[in-house]
């Protein structure tokens, strides 16, 4: 296990912040020269400049599984950077998400004698572009691709909210603020309308409550403070339960605010059945290897993750975590030994997995 944490502090030294590709790459860099010196297969793909690595414990052929991850992080203060380990766990950002789950892979990959391969992604905190790029590019598995990432609670994540996010704009004519009569003020406008829509909308009261919810999240209006502006925006972000709420929603914008709509993200919900074997191996392998038979509930999360780029494949992907948790958050932490025991656990159930 030494070894594994080396390897976390050193890619949690990297700073390998979403929003510099550079530092991004560098602990890819790392992560490939670890596995490559142990004699895993690795092929580097690029996407916009950002490193994707591709690892394999095989050279050629369709795995049994794909594993993924990304080695991305968002921002954080400097010291958070540096790793401080205290009673079996490590503070620092990336610990859970995602650089802790990032490496129980390289232990999966050099502890199976299954073929299984794992994709390292490098903008996940930013949209996951350099996932779908290696969906495009071919890249698949025989059986699943397991997707891990963050790690609260101990779950299995079969269904996952879809994202939209909507520009509301109003338009006006902009003027001196000391004579509003003589001017059409797009903030007010733009008030009353979102005020509109949003008494007609009912959000959820918590997690468990499956609905749409939704989110004003910006606004930007105006560049002084004596003028009326000629514009004013509000972004929306709605989390949807199912596909056919998206064109409801952007009609009933439209109609109800009186204002311009113009489609951000556009992301549709992930759907698998939770009964498919192998969503219940995967829960019966990791209850007992990971959880010392407490079962280890199926659920669904109203966030987004990898996995909307590699259900095109149309093969299952489960979405778990090693046992951490304050991701983006000052006291990130990951527990140093659930890295191992997800590890045994993954390991048995892909063997499990390929017996079939």
């Amino acid at each position: 296990m030494n070894d594994y944490i080396a390897l976390l502090e050193s890619l949690i030294r990297t700073r390998p912040v979403t929003t510099d590709p550079e530092r991004v790459n560098a602990a890819t860099a790392v992560m490939r020269d670890y596995l490559a010196s142990r004699g895993i297969f690795c092929r580097t793909e690029e996407f916009d400049g950002r490193q994707i690595l591709y690892a394999s414990n095989r050279a050629s052929g369709t795995p049994e599984i794909i594993l993924n991850s990304h080695m991305d992080v968002v921002p954080a203060l400097d010291e958070q950077f540096e790793p401080v380990i205290r009673d079996g766990i490590l503070y620092g950002r990336g610990a859970c998400d995602c650089l802790g789950n990032a490496v129980c892979l390289t232990e999966i990959l050099l502890k199976t004698n299954t073929h299984v391969a794992a994709v390292f992604s490098a903008d996940e905190e930013t949209g996951g572009r350099t996932t779908k790029h290696m969906v495009d590019l071919g890249y698949k598995a025989k059986h699943a691709v397991l997707i891990l990432d963050s790690g609260d609670d101990p779950t299995i994540i079969y269904e996952q909210k879809g994202v939209l996010v909507v520009h509301l704009t109003a338009k006006g004519r902009d003027g001196h603020a000391a004579y509003p009569w003589k001017y059409d003020n797009p903030i007010d406008k733009l008030m009353a309308g979102y005020a509109r829509f949003r008494a007609k909308w009912e959000n959820p009261t918590s997690e468990t409550d499956w609905r749409n919810s939704m989110a004003a999240c910006m606004m930007s209006a105006g560049s002084a403070p004596n003028q009326i502006p000629a514009e004013a925006t509000m972004t929306i972000n709605f989390r949807l339960v199912d596909e056919a709420s998206r064109d409801v929603i952007l009609r009933d914008l439209k109609e109800t605010t009186g204002c311009e709509v113009t489609l951000g993200e556009d992301i549709p919900p992930v759907l698998f059945d939770k009964d498919d074997p192998v969503f219940l191996l995967l829960q019966r392998v990791l209850s007992d290897e990971v959880e010392g038979g407490k079962e280890i509930p199926l659920a669904r999360i109203c966030g987004a993750t990898d996995s909307r780029h590699w259900s095109r494949l149309g093969i299952p992907v489960p979405v778990l975590g090693v046992r951490g948790g304050n991701e983006h958050s000052a006291g990130e932490y990951v527990e140093l030994d659930s890295i191992s025991r997800y590890a045994d656990g993954i390991v048995k159930f892909a063997d499990e997995l390929a017996a079939k």
